[in-house]
């Protein structure tokens, strides 16, 4: 029998389960992002060593916050114990310890850091007019970006032309060297999601944009396995809060397949959704199927075209779900992100 697997920390007890359940009894594991483990000792190391991974990982970014260490200062410092750095499936093949740690910095902290500095920065486009500007103008920052460059300083040439793309996105030296430094930041990323990060950047700059088709109707698969609670907090991430200024629609639901029942309210802005109650002075009130809500959803047919073949019936004026439904947005499926949004977001 394998000895105890539990570690323990104030209201924390970190992959216990799994050492229990399967620690020196299972023979074959399978994790999601490496090859399988063969043998009940082999797999019994693994476990123990990601508890303690993970351990170490929280417990160590902790200590260094309350000696006052800023998330990007945990992660410049922090570095696994050689007995976990040597284990394979340990390093930072997909996740990587350094950016783990701002997770958890920002679980418990959030993302300010205590620096005033940091309370309310400009945002890129500004702030990279002002970088550029007190570096003496793009033709300065480029030769300086250069040098360092050809000294291999990419993490710094990355920052300081990534200031001088969004202030200037169509200079095209500009582009080519952060395109060239993200990519050489890519070849040295241990992380494929890191590389993937800076190569897809470095595509970015130089090609723009990949086209891609519009998007689909949302699978039924998926939609079946919705709560119904989750397509209306669907429309209210969807709601333009600014378009919404001083609307109020109140709409009645009631499906007859599930029996439930809502109603679902713009007001102030935002739209939200009460449970099994109906409103006595609702615009309007739609009886229907859950089914063929979803079927809309998917656009396997439209609002209209199922109230015309009687899956639909309202009463009140129906006109004010339109209302509602014209106050969404459309989401892109691709957009910028190592340069200004092209499209205006409002």
């Amino acid at each position: 029998m394998a000895p105890t697997c539990a570690t323990r920390s104030p209201g924390r007890n970190i992959s216990a389960k799994p050492c229990k359940l399967w620690g020196g009894k299972a023979e074959v594991m399978c994790g999601q992002h490496h090859w399988p483990v063969w043998g009940a000792s082999r797999v019994d190391a693994m476990i123990r060593e990601q508890r303690d991974l993970y351990k170490f990982a929280h417990d160590q970014t902790l200590r260094l916050m309350n000696h006052g260490l800023t998330a990007s200062e945990i992660a410049e410092q922090i570095t696994l114990p050689k007995s976990l750095d040597s284990a394979w499936h340990a390093r930072g093949y997909y996740g990587h310890i350094r950016h783990n740690v701002k997770a958890i910095y920002q679980k418990y902290l959030g993302w300010y850091d205590a620096n005033p500095v940091n309370l309310d920065p400009l945002p890129p486009v500004e702030a990279g007019r002002k970088y550029v500007e007190y570096m003496g103008g793009a033709d300065a920052l480029l030769a300086r970006a250069r040098a360092d460059f050809a000294k291999g300083e990419f993490r710094f040439v990355a920052q300081a032309v990534g200031h001088l793309v969004f202030a200037e996105p169509d200079d095209a030296e500009a582009r080519a060297l952060l395109a060239d430094t993200l990519e050489q930041l890519g070849y040295a990323a241990e992380s494929a999601t890191w590389r993937n990060a800076y190569l897809f950047g470095a595509q970015e700059l130089r090609h723009g944009m990949p086209e891609v088709p519009p998007r689909p109707g949302m699978p039924r698969e998926t939609l079946a396995a919705l709560r119904t609670e989750q397509l209306w907090d669907v429309l209210g991430v969807r709601l333009n809060g600014p378009k919404a200024e001083g609307r109020h629609i109140v709409l009645n639901w009631s499906f007859t397949d599930t029996g439930e029942r809502f109603v679902l309210t713009l007001q102030n802005c935002a739209l939200t959704y009460a449970v099994g109650v109906q409103a006595s002075t609702a615009d309007a009130g739609f009886t229907l199927a859950r089914a063929t809500l979803d079927e809309i959803i998917a656009k396997a047919t439209t609002f209209p075209e199922a109230v015309a073949g009687g899956k639909i019936s309202f009463v009140g004026n129906p006109m004010r779900l339109a209302e509602l439904m014209s106050l969404m947005d459309e989401f892109p499926r691709m957009f910028e992100i190592v340069e200004p949004k092209r499209a205006s977001v409002s």
